[in-house]
């Protein structure tokens, strides 16, 4: 008996031992977080206060109730089908689908445009509609191309860069992730109605929106995922506490309640979720981004001692890193999809006798041209340009904008790709 009882004390004192030894080093990363290189990384995660007027979340929140089913799909185009093509062939049917709709995508126009676009889902989490609808300003060039097709050809196409316009901000400054990939959607699909307005009425004058969309974008600048995650990380900030609350307050009693402020903590998963982003704010992501090179997000370097103080958090941020690999050049893409549209509209902004040829020769060389230089093809009579994210496999890596038809065609001579 004396023997046994001597065994079970040694593995009571070893296990004693190991419990005093976690619970030390436990304590040690609990106090020394955040580290300084973390800190670092939370102060660069500051961001400006925002601007004055409207705020598009808001606006988005409140949009009006639409028909069931949203718009019929006909209308819903891309670079692939017409809008004003399939409004020409139903016009109707057309007709009846946009004014069901046209509250709706007129407010959602007014979000897209709004000056300010700050996420306030925090203050609706649990309300069962804390989520906006972005479906409206996705589909609000099919009230463009009803509006082109009914013969307000100069009003559709002033509107449609507006709009446009709207995105490159959402695109450029978003307040979360979403927001930016909303906006480079946007862009996308706008680009193809713009250029296929200018195809129907090539003889319009060009509004004064559209030369603002000729302008070639700063690719330091809109190449850059930095904004966009720094409103991500400000998002995590109002979102984390909120969550946890709820948890803490749900009535239902669960095994993982009792442990979770052991194993997580929100203030070092935001740390260390600071740590993860901040790179992308850095000199030589700016310098990566002028360069259309993409900027790799490494995962944050986790201490040892992190993943016994904050062992579930820890593993959270091991999840969550892979998802933020693409963003990089998703951005890039979309900064070739506004040179692409800049350089069109300079095209078209160029004097009548001039052939398409002669307009892309006479472009900007640092908008021809650069590390990802644009393409003429006089064969397809398109410019384009490649693009490098998975999400365009289907496109064959590849945006192409159709150029008007000119009386002077005849003189591109050009059945070569030029650039």
């Amino acid at each position: 008996m004396s023997l046994a009882w001597r065994w079970l004390s040694r593995l009571l004192l070893a296990l004693l031992a190991l419990i005093l030894l976690l619970a030390a080093i436990w304590t040690y990363g609990r106090l020394t977080s955040p580290t300084a290189s973390q800190q670092a990384a939370i102060d660069r995660m500051q961001r400006d206060e925002p601007g004055k007027g409207e705020n598009g979340f808001e606006l988005l929140m409140a949009l009006p109730p639409g028909p069931e089913g949203g718009l019929p799909a006909v209308l819903r185009c891309d670079e692939r089908a017409s809008c004003i093509a399939a409004i020409d062939a139903a016009p109707e049917a057309s007709a009846a689908a946009i004014d069901a709709s046209r509250e709706r995508l007129e407010a959602a126009a007014r979000a897209l445009r709004a000056p300010v676009y700050r996420d306030r889902r925090a203050e609706y989490l649990g309300r069962g509609d804390d989520f906006p609808s972005y479906e409206g300003p996705t589909n609000v060039d099919s009230l463009r191309a009803f509006q082109f097709s009914t013969g307000q050809t100069a009003e559709a196409l002033d509107a449609t860069c507006t709009d446009t316009l709207g995105a490159v901000r959402w695109a450029t400054n978003p307040d979360v992730l979403i927001d930016a990939m909303i906006g480079i959607a946007i862009v996308h699909q706008n680009a193809h109605l713009i250029t296929d307005m200018r195809r129907r009425a090539p003889s319009d004058p060009l509004p004064s929106s559209c030369r603002a969309l000729a302008e070639a974008p700063d690719p330091a600048v809109e190449g850059s995922v930095c904004n966009a995650l720094r409103g991500e990380w400000h998002y995590q900030r109002r979102m984390f506490p909120e969550l946890e609350r709820q948890m803490a307050a749900a009535p239902e009693w669960h095994w993982s309640k009792p442990i979770t402020p052991i194993v997580s903590d929100i203030d070092w998963q935001l740390a260390a979720s600071a740590q993860h982003f901040a790179s992308a704010c850095s000199e030589e992501a700016r310098r990566a981004a002028a360069e259309d090179r993409p900027h790799a997000l490494e995962a944050p370097p986790l201490r040892w001692v992190d993943r016994i103080a904050f062992a579930s958090s820890a593993v959270l941020m091991d999840i969550a890193t892979p998802a933020y690999r693409d963003y990089s050049e998703r951005q890039l893409d979309y900064v070739a999809m506004r040179r692409l549209l800049a350089a069109f509209l300079q095209m078209e902004a160029m004097p009548v006798g001039l052939s398409n040829a002669e307009r892309f020769a006479a472009l900007p060389a640092e908008l021809r041209g650069g590390p990802r230089p644009l393409v003429f093809d006089g064969t397809v009579n398109a410019i384009s340009v490649p693009l490098r994210s998975r999400r365009y496999e289907q496109n064959d890596h590849l945006m192409r904008l159709t150029l008007p038809v000119r009386p002077a065609a005849v003189r591109d001579g050009a059945n070569e790709p030029s650039t």
